[in-house]
């Protein structure tokens, strides 16, 4: 039995994927793992201020304090029971306390940011390597 077949060549077309839409799936994939992942330490690597011997104790609980409140148009800074007008004899005041604590900088809400600038800079001046910044009273 002779079976006639017809020669025809069966041609496949590739399908073509719409490359704008692939661009868009990979845009969107990458912009969620960028959004979703968190670049800052874990929390339980950050420096602490407080440090501790190695019986468990805290060496240095008690950081300066220097506060910030306003007179007329100018400030003044307290740490203390002495208040102080200028940087100069902030800095002077702030060199000669101990800084293994560090030194809270607080602020009254009517303060004007320049006298808080001043006032983080005389610390860092003074030789303060922890200088945290609180609002309010």
């Amino acid at each position: 039995m002779k079976l006639k077949g017809s020669k025809r060549i069966r041609s496949f077309t590739i399908p073509r994927l719409p490359l704008v839409a692939l661009i868009d799936v990979v845009l969107f994939i990458l912009m969620y793992f960028m959004l979703a992942t968190s670049f800052s330490a874990p929390e339980n690597r950050l420096a602490t201020s407080l440090q501790t011997d190695a019986r468990g104790k805290s060496s240095s609980l008690i950081p300066q304090v220097l506060k910030i409140e306003p007179e007329g148009k100018s400030s003044v800074y307290k740490i203390g029971e002495r208040s102080i007008r200028d940087q100069e004899a902030l800095t002077r005041v702030l060199s000669l306390l101990p800084k293994d604590g560090g030194v809270f900088v607080k602020a009254d809400g009517a303060v004007p940011v320049s006298s808080v600038a001043l006032a983080m800079q005389a610390c860092k001046d003074a030789g303060f390597s922890k200088v945290s910044y609180v609002a309010g009273n």
